[in-house]
């Protein structure tokens, strides 16, 4: 019997009740200054003006304007319109986790990670950047796992595509893949844990490997060919560098521990926390491998999927050493998540393992101590899990939002919920729009306050 049109149904269904309970607090949390630069951008690129060309795109590639123009042209011109285009995107890249994840753990650790990718998705206009790292991470381990030239034209789909969003993620991506092609040329593969038969791995010959490379190239070259003749590199590197001039700030720091949990709280301490986690998982996660590697004298299937995993999580993560910003931080830690369930996931069985070679005991100690193990492997997910969806919110893209932003902001083009001194200002501003100005006419709303002109229906006077 064939199981695969009862998996489709299922996975639509699980599709629909994710899209169903994200829309459910769409309505929840504004950023006046990222989430405007967002719409006035899509505004004037579905009223046929250029990003780079016409306007100055807020650090943010073309890619996003353009996907946002078609939800203003089938909902309507609205902040609303944006994040349902957001909320469409955002199940596939729960669903790529999970798929990541089952390559190097079982089921109900996959599960965990993601779940923790649905616990915090990042915000609704930075979420093209954990979706493409995803995306890319998602191609690259098929490819490690099967030699077939699709999988490569697929990969190199992937990121060029991200690259009209998100520049630097196309730009790593395609370097880790490299990385990781030149690793699995190189090295004698053992495969014992793949998915591949044995049968099948007998076929795969290192034509068809290089075959498959080369069709790699030859659709990333003219790709990349066309991003440097429009100075996309340049711009783009401009745009990272001059934004951290402006905006780059120091690491929270952890230390005095004791005393900044007292001072700050234990929420504040484990947000900050958070930054230094990613840090460790890759430190530990980078040994083990390397370790594994030298005593075993080969590389295994599984050892290229959590490299893969390692390396597109550490270009990743080189977003939160340009801007310590929590926002930053979450859209970035999906490889984290990942690689932490897989240590979860190594040191239960290290630990039910030690468990095996105890003296025989009676059967309610032997399942305590099971229930122990388990308790303790999923304490620190669920603390995770706790912490987003009650103490964060609209930042995180999570439920939490829900109870922190509880006034009202209704207006033509954005009916949201923010907290009550946002949503007084925004009305105070926008009365003195209403004014001391006609539609149309230009205005200088500062600093970096774009959503001004998107609600107001006003021009900006510079390029910005």
């Amino acid at each position: 019997m064939n199981s695969y049109p009862l998996k489709s149904l299922w996975l639509s269904l699980i599709y629909l009740l994710l899209v169903a309970y994200l829309y459910s607090f769409s309505e929840y949390g504004l950023n006046v200054w990222d989430e405007g630069g967002y719409a006035n951008g899509t505004l004037r690129t579905l009223n046929g003006e250029k990003a780079m060309e016409d306007f100055n795109p807020s650090g943010y590639l073309s890619g996003r304007y353009i996907y946002g123009a078609i939800f203003f042209k089938l909902f309507g011109v609205s902040i609303q319109s944006l994040r349902i285009g957001v909320i469409l995107i955002t199940p596939i890249m729960i669903f790529m986790t999970f798929s990541i994840s089952r390559r190097i753990m079982p089921q109900g650790f996959a599960f965990l990670t993601a779940v923790f990718v649905l616990s915090a998705p990042a915000m609704y206009y930075n979420r093209f950047f954990t979706f493409f790292c995803i995306l890319n991470l998602y191609f690259l381990v098929r490819c490690v796992e099967r030699i077939q030239p699709q999988r490569y034209l697929f990969l190199a789909g992937a990121i060029l595509l991200s690259g009209f969003f998100k520049f630097e993620v196309a730009l790593f991506s395609f370097l880790c893949s490299v990385t990781v092609f030149a690793i699995q040329s190189f090295f004698k593969k053992k495969q014992k844990h793949s998915l591949i038969q044995e049968s099948q791995v007998a076929v795969i010959g290192r034509t068809k490997f290089w075959i498959s490379i080369g069709l790699l190239i030859l659709v990333l070259i003219p790709s990349l060919s066309f991003l440097l003749k429009k100075d996309f590199l340049n711009l783009a590197i401009n745009m990272v560098l001059g934004s951290y001039q402006v905006w780059g700030n120091p690491f929270p720091s952890l230390f005095p521990f004791f005393k900044l949990w007292s001072e700050l709280g234990s929420h504040e301490m484990f947000q900050r926390l958070l930054f230094y986690i990613p840090v460790w998982i890759y430190s530990g996660v980078a040994l083990f491998i390397i370790i594994k590697i030298i005593k075993q004298k080969g590389i295994e299937t599984i050892d290229l999927y959590v490299l893969s995993i390692l390396l597109i999580g550490i270009c990743t993560y080189g977003l939160v050493l340009w801007r310590a910003g929590f926002d930053n931080l979450l859209r970035t830690l999906p490889p984290a998540y990942i690689l932490f369930c897989y240590v979860l996931f190594l040191a239960r069985g290290r630990l039910l393992s030690l468990c095996k070679i105890l003296k025989k005991e009676s059967a309610v100690l032997v399942v305590f101590r099971k229930t122990t193990i388990n308790v303790v492997t999923v304490f620190l997910p669920f603390l995770f899990f706790y912490e987003m969806n009650t103490n964060h919110g609209f930042y995180a893209g999570t439920i939490g939002a829900v109870k922190q932003e509880t006034a009202l902001l209704d207006m033509p083009r954005a009916k949201v919920y923010t907290n009550p001194a946002e949503a007084e200002w925004i009305r105070k501003v926008v009365d003195r729009i209403e004014n001391y100005s006609e539609v149309g006419d230009p205005i200088l709303a500062l600093p970096l306050n774009h959503i001004f002109y998107f609600f107001k229906k006003r021009k900006n006077p510079t390029p910005y």
